[in-house]
């Protein structure tokens, strides 16, 4: 029997799922590349680490029994299908699965400026080490902290919430006059708005002008000329596809989550769709990465000949979100798409692309949204 060798690069959701997928299959040999010196961690529970007690090994992602390197992706070869590694090592595959993932969008070019920067002080929530550097900032303070977050999706609003409710002041300036609505769609995203307003200091519709970083506080200023004077400055505006050379803005992949080149897929934030259905998108969450993972694994199976062909990827995967004591859940793809109120005593919005229900959201609702999964993308609204 000849052995097929997958590799996958990346350790995150995407890459822990499909090497879950593989492991345990006798007729294929699976190799998975990690970043040098990096744990594989689940990268969801990084707000107990940076808010809470959680203790950084007790968010360890265990991977199954494959061979693991941990070095760092210089270059992928797709026409000789071998990837080069900083190292000087090269690893030849069958088959490739990139899920290396995503990093926080920065601030625009020119807004970042101080003698000090690099202090710790102006941060995104989006690794283990920046949960770590935010739990030293605040204990270090031993005082409520003056946190402004700028950003207004499902991380902004779970880090006011987190941060308000220990106390702490919190100031969330959103580029949208409606917060979340690219991520929640309006019905959700206007009633977040309004708890924000309610709990915490708001600046919406504004931008930061200017940031000035030292190594006692941040000095911002808005695009009205407001200053604003904070410990920390959190930097929430979404995210950009991580992919290795030579890609350079993301990898683009079919229904299949195959890529352009012969036997490479992609799968999580390094993945941006192109499908019938649901037009160009992409979903940087935990469980859609995990699930993208899977199905890339099964796609790559199916074009070895060794296995089923496992169909279209449409998102179904759940998320929810503690805001204020309210849960916001979701399943499925709920930007981009009509939003519509269903009538009952829960609150539920319908998100819609031509007729078709693609995704639900909802407020304390988890139950009745999660129920939703697996009747999207075919049910006519």
């Amino acid at each position: 029997m000849t052995t097929q060798h997958v590799l996958i690069l990346g350790s995150g959701a995407a890459g822990a799922a499909a090497a879950r997928t593989l492991a345990t299959r006798d007729d294929v040999r699976v190799t998975m590349v990690t970043r040098t010196g990096e744990t594989p961690y689940t990268r969801m529970l990084i707000k107990g680490i940076a808010f809470g007690p959680t203790p950084p090994e007790m968010i360890k992602l265990p991977l199954p029994r494959i061979e693991v390197i941990a070095d760092t992706v210089l270059d992928v070869d797709t026409t000789a299908k071998r990837v080069q590694l900083t190292s000087g090592a090269q690893v030849s595959y069958d088959a490739l699965i990139v899920a290396t993932g995503s990093v926080p969008r920065s601030l625009p070019a020119g807004v970042l400026e101080g003698d000090d920067v690099g202090q710790g002080r102006v941060t995104a929530l989006h690794s283990l080490e920046d949960a770590m550097g935010i739990r030293d900032l605040l204990t270090s303070l031993a005082r409520p902290a003056r946190v402004t977050i700028y950003g207004g999706g499902i991380i902004a609003a779970e880090t006011a919430s987190s941060l308000q409710a220990d106390g702490h002041m919190v100031m969330l300036v959103s580029r949208s006059s409606v917060p979340g609505i690219g991520a929640f769609g309006a019905p959700v995203a206007e009633r977040l708005a309004a708890d924000h307003a309610a709990k915490v200091q708001t600046r919406f519709g504004r931008t930061l002008q200017h940031v000035d970083e030292t190594e006692s506080g941040v000095a911002i200023t808005l695009d009205d000329d407001q200053r604003i004077v904070a410990d920390l400055l959190l930097v929430a505006l979404g995210t950009t596809p991580a992919a290795p050379s030579p890609w350079t803005n993301g990898i683009d992949v079919d229904d299949r989550l195959r890529a352009a080149a012969d036997h490479v897929y992609a799968a999580g934030g390094v993945a941006t769709h192109h499908d019938e259905a649901l037009g160009v998108w992409r979903i940087d969450h935990w469980e859609d990465a995990a699930a993208q993972g899977t199905h890339a694994a099964q796609a790559a199976l199916h074009d070895l000949d060794i296995s089923d062909d496992p169909g279209t990827y449409l998102p179904r995967s759940p998320y929810m979100a503690l805001v204020y004591g309210q849960m916001i859940s979701g399943v499925g793809y709920t930007a981009g798409a009509d939003a519509q109120v269903e009538a009952g005593e829960e609150f539920i919005v319908r998100h819609e692309t031509d007729g078709t229900v693609v995704g639900v959201t909802g407020i304390d609702a988890v139950g009745t949204v999660y129920q939703w999964g697996q009747q999207l993308h075919g049910l006519q609204a």
